[in-house]
């Protein structure tokens, strides 16, 4: 039985760790698009811990039927050099709105 889900905000060096993606139920990573295609420019991204994915977060095709992926700072929202890496601008992972991944899920 796997653990429930694992939420990583705005992670330093994520890509030189590693975590058993299929040890939880969800996997998610929030932060800055840094490397995706379309990405913001660079004074929009997240200049205390630049993103790069956690190892098997890049390869997920298909992120509402796995359960697993990234979710990136949406247009609106705070962002910056500072402001994409502070924990009080990331209150949009609570936000359910329709066809949306990655969002917070309260317990039961």
């Amino acid at each position: 039985m796997p653990f429930g889900r694992f939420y990583v905000i705005a992670p330093e060096n994520a890509c030189s760790g590693e975590i058993d993606l299929d040890a939880f139920e969800e996997v998610w990573q929030y932060g800055s698009n840094l490397g995706e295609p379309n990405a913001d420019p660079i004074h929009q991204q997240d200049g205390v811990a630049p993103q790069c994915a956690v190892r098997g977060l890049d390869k997920i095709r298909n992120p509402i039927l796995e359960k697993k992926g990234r979710a990136f700072i949406p247009k609106g929202e705070s962002k910056g050099f500072l402001q994409s890496h502070a924990i009080g601008n990331y209150k949009w992972i609570f936000k359910k709105e329709k066809d949306a991944i990655g969002y917070v899920k309260p317990r039961n």
